[in-house]
Parts: C-alpha cells; sequence; structure tokens
C-alpha cells in the first residue's frame, strides 16, 4: 500500500510539473493509521481541538483530545514508542467537565518548574489548572489563585479562552494570558513561583480591543526578547512588561476577516512573517500571506500564488512536512465535504516563494465533522505526522511516509534559569547560505497546540554547520556542527545569577548584519555589519545553492561600524546572472546570513 501510494504521489507530482508548478524535491506521501491499532480508543464526544505536549517527558508527543459539550469528558492519550494509551483514569477530567456545559481550551505546560507537563484547562464556567505529580493529575486552580471571576451585569455567559502562556516578564517562570466573554478585560496571571496575580491592569491589558478574542497567541514577531501579544485583527508589542498597540505601526491597519492565523518565517530570511485564513466561504475578505519587510508586514499573496479557496477554516497547523527546509502549511476544514488543504512552500530558481495545494495528491483523504489540526512526530523518525480529532472517525492520524529522501534535525529544550518548557525560545540553524528559525510558544491560536519539539527539515543537505539558541533569558549558546538525522537534548547551561533578565536578554551580540542596499542591485550593492568586540571576520557570498563564490573579508577585524561593496563578480572577475544571492557573516560566536537579489 505504502509502495502504491509513493508511486501515485510521484505521478501527481509530474502532472504539476506539466503545469509549471517546480518543486525542489521531491513531496513526501501520507497514509491513515488504524485507530484501534494505534491504541487511539473510541472518544463518544463533540470534538473541539487538542493539544499535544509531551507530560511524561518520554520524547514521545502525547494527545489531549478536547471534549466541547457534554455529555463525555475528553481524553488524554499517553504515546509509549509510537503507540498510545488512555491514562484518562489517572486525572480528574471526568468529574471536572461534568460541571462544565462545555471545555474551551486546553495546553500543556510546565507552570511550576518541576520538570513534568501540566494541564491548563478553559470553560464555560470556570479556568483549571492540574499539576501533574508522577503522572497523576490534581486540580490546584484555588490554591494557586488561578481563577477567573463573573463580569459585572445581568449576564448568562462568561466562556473562558485561555490564549497561551509565556515569560511576558522575563523571571524565568511561564504567565497565561485569559479572555472571557462579555468582559471589557483580559486576564494576566502573573507566575510567581508557581502562585498566581491577575496584573492585566499594570500591564495595559484592561479595555482594550483583544477582549473577548477566542484567539489570542504570543510570540515576539519583533524578536526583541520578550513575547508580545496579537489576536485576529491586532498586534500588541511587550515593552518592559507594559502592552502597546502597535497594529497600524507595523502596517496591519488594512487587515481584515481573520479566522485563523500563524506567524512564521516562511522566505526563511531571519524575521517572522504573518498568514491569515477567513473564516467563512461567504466572506469578503481573503486568505494571505504578509511578509515582514524590516518590521513592517507586506501582503504579498499575490506574489506568492496563493489561491486557497474562501471556506470554514476551523484550524491550521504549521510545519515542514517534506524536509525541504521550507515550512509549509495545513489547513483544516469544518463539516465540509471538500479536503483539507496541505499547501507546500517552495523556493523557484528564481528565488520567489510559491505555496501550491498538494493535499489530494499526498494522501489526504478524510472529510467530515473535524476541528483542530497539528504537526507532530508521534513516531519520531523526523517527519511531521498530522492528527486530526473527527466526530466520524474519533481521530484521523496521518502518518508520513518518509519516503523523500530528505534529511532533517530536531531539538528537545529545557530550561534551567529560563523556564523549564523554554517557552520564548529562538534557534536558529545555519546550513550553508541557508538560514531558518523556529520560536517557540505554548499555544498557537484557536483550539490547538502543536509539535512540542523543535524540528527543521534540511532538503538534501548532509550536515549543518551551526545551530545558536537564544535562550528565553537572553543566553546564547551555539552548537557546530550537530549531526543530524536525529533528536538532540539540549538543556540551557547554568549561570550563577540573573540580576536583571531584561538586561541579559538584549545583551549585544557579536555581530549585526544589516540588509544591503540597494537591493535589489545593479551594478553594485553596499553591505554595513556591526561588531561589539575585536574579532576574526569572514563575510562570503553564496549563489542561492550555497556555493561560495568570492570571501570579501577573511580577517580580524576591531569594534565597530564596517561597510563593504560588492560588484557583482565571483573570485574569478566573470560578472553574475540574474538571480537570488546570500551574503553571509562568521564570527567566532555565530553565524548571520541575508538574501539579495542582483538585477543584470
Amino acid at each position: 500500500m505504502q509502495r502504491w501510494l509513493a508511486w501515485g504521489l510521484k505521478v501527481a507530482v509530474s502532472c504539476l510539473l506539466g503545469l509549471g508548478v517546480l518543486f525542489a524535491q521531491e513531496i513526501t506521501s501520507f497514509e491513515i493509521m488504524d485507530n484501534a491499532a494505534m491504541g487511539l480508543t473510541v472518544t463518544p464526544f463533540e470534538k473541539w481541538g487538542m493539544a499535544i505536549g509531551d507530560f511524561d517527558r518520554n520524547g514521545y508527543p502525547d494527545i489531549f483530545c478536547l471534549r466541547w459539550k457534554a455529555p463525555g469528558y475528553s481524553r488524554i492519550f499517553s504515546n509509549q514508542s509510537g503507540k498510545f494509551t488512555d491514562v484518562t483514569g489517572d486525572s480528574p477530567l471526568e468529574a471536572l467537565e461534568a460541571k462544565e456545559t462545555g471545555t474551551r481550551t486546553t495546553l500543556w505546560v510546565d507552570y511550576d518548574n518541576d520538570g513534568d507537563q501540566d494541564l491548563s484547562i478553559s470553560g464555560e464556567k470556570g479556568i483549571y489548572l492540574l499539576r501533574n505529580e508522577n503522572n497523576l493529575f490534581t486540580d490546584v486552580s484555588a490554591s494557586v489563585g488561578f481563577v477567573g471571576k463573573i463580569p459585572p451585569g445581568f449576564i448568562t455567559s462568561w466562556v473562558y479562552t485561555i490564549g497561551g502562556w509565556a515569560d511576558y516578564d522575563l523571571d524565568g517562570d511561564l504567565d497565561c494570558v485569559v479572555a472571557q466573554e462579555n468582559n471589557k478585560d483580559l486576564y494576566l496571571f502573573r507566575n510567581d513561583n508557581g502562585h498566581f496575580t491577575d496584573v492585566a491592569a499594570q500591564a495595559g491589558l484592561t479595555a482594550t480591543v483583544l477582549a473577548n478574542s477566542s484567539s489570542l497567541s504570543w510570540t515576539d514577531f519583533d524578536l526583541d526578547g520578550d513575547p508580545d501579544l496579537y489576536a485576529g485583527l491586532y498586534f500588541f508589542r511587550n515593552d518592559h512588561g507594559v502592552f502597546t498597540n502597535v497594529t497600524e505601526a507595523l502596517g496591519f491597519a488594512g487587515l481584515s476577516d481573520v479566522s485563523q492565523r500563524e506567524m512564521f518565517d516562511y522566505d526563511n530570511d531571519g524575521d517572522l512573517d504573518f498568514f491569515k485564513a477567513v473564516g467563512s466561504a461567504t466572506t469578503a475578505g481573503t486568505n494571505e500571506v504578509w511578509e515582514n519587510r524590516d518590521g513592517v508586514f507586506i501582503n504579498v499573496s499575490a506574489d506568492v500564488g496563493l489561491t486557497v479557496s474562501r471556506d470554514r477554516y476551523r484550524s491550521m497547523t504549521i510545519g515542514d512536512f517534506d524536509n525541504d527546509g521550507d515550512k509549509d502549511i495545513f489547513l483544516q476544514l469544518n463539516i465540509d465535504p471538500s479536503l483539507d488543504y496541505l499547501l507546500v512552500n517552495d523556493e523557484l530558481e528564481s528565488g520567489a516563494r510559491a505555496f501550491e495545494n498538494v493535499a489530494e495528491f499526498a494522501g489526504i483523504s478524510k472529510t467530515g465533522d473535524r476541528k483542530g489540526s497539528a504537526f507532530l512526530d508521534y513516531d519520531m523518525d523526523g517527519f511531521l505526522d498530522i492528527y486530526l480529532p473527527s466526530a466520524e472517525h474519533n481521530h484521523i492520524l496521518y502518518h508520513n511516509l518518509a519516503d523523500n529522501g530528505a534529511n532533517w534535525i530536531g531539538f528537545m529544550l529545557q530550561g534551567v534559569v529560563s523556564n523549564r518548557d523554554a517557552v520564548g525560545s529562538l534557534v536558529t540553524v545555519y546550513t550553508g547560505a541557508k538560514k531558518q528559525i523556529c520560536y517557540t510558544v505554548c499555544g498557537n491560536g484557536f483550539v490547538r497546540q502543536d509539535n512540542p519539539y523543535v524540528h527543521f527539515g534540511l532538503g538534501l543537505n548532509t550536515s549543518v554547520d551551526s545551530v545558536v539558541i537564544r535562550w528565553p533569558l537572553g543566553l546564547r549558546q551555539v552548537i557546530a556542527n550537530p549531526a543530524v538525522n536525529q533528536y538532540h537534548k539540549i538543556i540551557e547551561p547554568e549561570t550563577s545569577e540573573v540580576a536583571d533578565p531584561r538586561a541579559v536578554s538584549r545583551m549585544p551580540q557579536t555581530c549585526r548584519l544589516e540588509q544591503n542596499y540597494p537591493n535589489p542591485f545593479n551594478p553594485g550593492t553596499r553591505m554595513v555589519y556591526h561588531l561589539t568586540r575585536s574579532v576574526p571576520v569572514q563575510i562570503e557570498i553564496c549563489d542561492a545553492a550555497g556555493r561560495r563564490l568570492i570571501t570579501l573579508v577573511n580577517e580580524v577585524r576591531p569594534a565597530g561600524r564596517h561597510e563593504l561593496r560588492w560588484d557583482g563578480r565571483d573570485a574569478q572577475g566573470r560578472k553574475r546572472a540574474t538571480g537570488v544571492y546570500f551574503y553571509r557573516l562568521t564570527t567566532p560566536d555565530e553565524v548571520q546570513t541575508r538574501k539579495m537579489i542582483l538585477m543584470q
């Protein structure tokens, strides 16, 4: 069966090639796993998303399948070497959800930094925190101050939604933001050694446009080291623990009709871009990609060929399913006879980006009532699988057949000075001229929590030059030449004291490489870089395949600002053709790469 799926996929890709869609490498295909054989037992309740975590820290991702409306109760599936076991009986979920008419969100989080993941849950009547003690769960909500309240006035509904967890104040433990229906204020539960205080007023999160949102998320959209907030149409920057609405300053004033959304580096230029999908087939809005250009976002949907139809999208997930080094998009529909979308992200020879729906060709075949989707590597083979809760099928688990020969690398991060889950880490992988980043979060938006491990596809590259980890409290760790095709468990280096976490998170780097100007250019361009101290520096120009064309600098340079030019010629003095090129700055501590375009 697997052989026929792979053969069919190659035929389908050949058809796409005939239509002018070019892929840098073959994509992978999926098979549907048998739920009973996998241990994913019947879940007789209405589904409302899922959360993926590793609550027992055994190195395999576990699944929380969330019940929406009564009757029934949610299920916890423990993953043991790729097979699942229902362990819900070790939790108070059945009794807890018997009091709740509806459960809304759940997230795995190590709130007490004791090394195992706990459960945070929101419902129509309350919010709950279940502490994990040796894989047995106890409700500690009231004792730790993780409690909401009924808003004032005559209301009949006060539904809670947990937006996510992040260390917003950079003190080493995870805090939680919660929205509530009919409440003009958010909750911001500051975590002080496992006890919570609502500090939304001090943080500027009362009476804002974020109120009542069901899709709050944390991310660091400016990559300055502290987590910011966004929800739907609005973006709030974290300035030393106080939040400011910067939606217009980011270029999002014209943003509209956002249902599902995610921030990720779609073009591998080292910053976070934005993707959003609409929530209705009849809406006037469109599905869009917004590219981050020096901190201002530009709608580039037409440039990347995004032609996804308007529909009722109920979830999405981001990951490099074909391991080619570019993040792809899975878009999940709701009650619809149409197939879900699997948008492969490919960089063309011209340097342009294109998204193409390959769901049908890749083996995505189930329809029906489904809410929630996640990329996860359930068998830890380095190729991302897909999980969806389903009304008709209980579970849909697509196994990635890993049939394209691509390489990969993964990381399991453990904080020591920072929070134990290492939420808020920025991981950068350098392979030749290519640079990929991943910012770790706890909570990915509406009814989902994705893959708990950091994963990068490498394409046909057989080695990684270096990995740079910026831990949540700002410590930088460089790992040279890590082995590929395996997951690495990385523990944060300890320090004796962190007197001011914000000062640590903003420690100057050894170097800073600016974007070249002009760009695109002809015949030459200027490059500027800054050094915080005297260090050996190498600056190289590479082509789109990562081949070095010329070395412009290879010597010790003093601290300060430095400028150089490239005339578009290689080491032999030959003029280079029109295309995408990369310039790479290397010091003993780090590597920085930027993209430029030569127009002849």
